[in-house]
């Protein structure tokens, strides 16, 4: 079993609200990664802020578990714990709710890199990894991303250093999604704008 969390627990500043609801074309940006995600993963989870449950589920409506986060203001190695933690799946992959490109081969190769290992993380450049676009063993990544927690640690690459995880080269990425627009994140007013553009270019 396979399952798969959207990441929708920031402020969004930048944009001026809550960013995964923000509407791009006929939708909020998360559902279009949810429409991605539902074609591959046996389940959905959507991580979102204290508080924020309710509102998400007005939104998305019956078929994804919403998770919340437990504590304030740690980012999104919270939101990636309590995913971890409710969700069914052998493997977890993982999507920002502001990556409304994202191609769902990229997803089934990230997946693919992760069997037999405790994740897979692709790897942009020499060095820039997209921790929150990888695939995750739940029972051995929550206990790392657990302890990376309780000893002060915010960033989820913090906790690779006890797995194994496979990163995932930049020629191999672009030959599935050759502008990499699967890792376009939309933060600001001025980049929804040119993925309005966007969105009616593919149309």
């Amino acid at each position: 079993m396979l399952s798969a969390l959207i990441l929708s627990g920031g402020q969004g500043s930048r944009m001026g609200s809550d960013k995964g609801l923000v509407m791009l074309g006929d939708a909020p940006l998360v559902r279009h990664v949810a429409d991605v995600l539902m074609n591959i993963a046996d389940e959905v989870l959507v991580s979102v802020g204290k508080g924020r449950r309710e509102t998400y589920y007005d939104a998305l409506g019956p078929e994804f578990v919403i998770v919340e986060d437990r504590t304030e203001g740690v980012g999104p190695l919270e939101g990636l714990m309590q995913g971890l933690n409710a969700a069914k799946g052998e493997y977890l992959l993982v999507s920002p709710c502001d990556t409304p490109f994202i191609r769902r081969k990229m997803c089934l190769a990230i997946v693919a890199a992760a069997k037999s290992r405790d994740g897979a993380v692709p790897q942009t450049g020499k060095r820039h990894l997209e921790p929150l676009h990888g695939a995750y063993r739940r029972i051995t990544c929550a206990k790392a991303f657990e302890s990376a927690l309780a000893s002060g640690k915010r960033a989820v690459t913090q906790a690779y250093a006890d797995l194994d995880i496979a990163y995932i080269d930049e020629g191999t990425l672009r030959a599935i999604d050759a502008d990499l627009l699967s890792f376009w994140n939309i933060n600001s007013p001025d980049e929804l704008e040119r993925a309005k553009a966007q969105l009616a270019h593919l149309r």
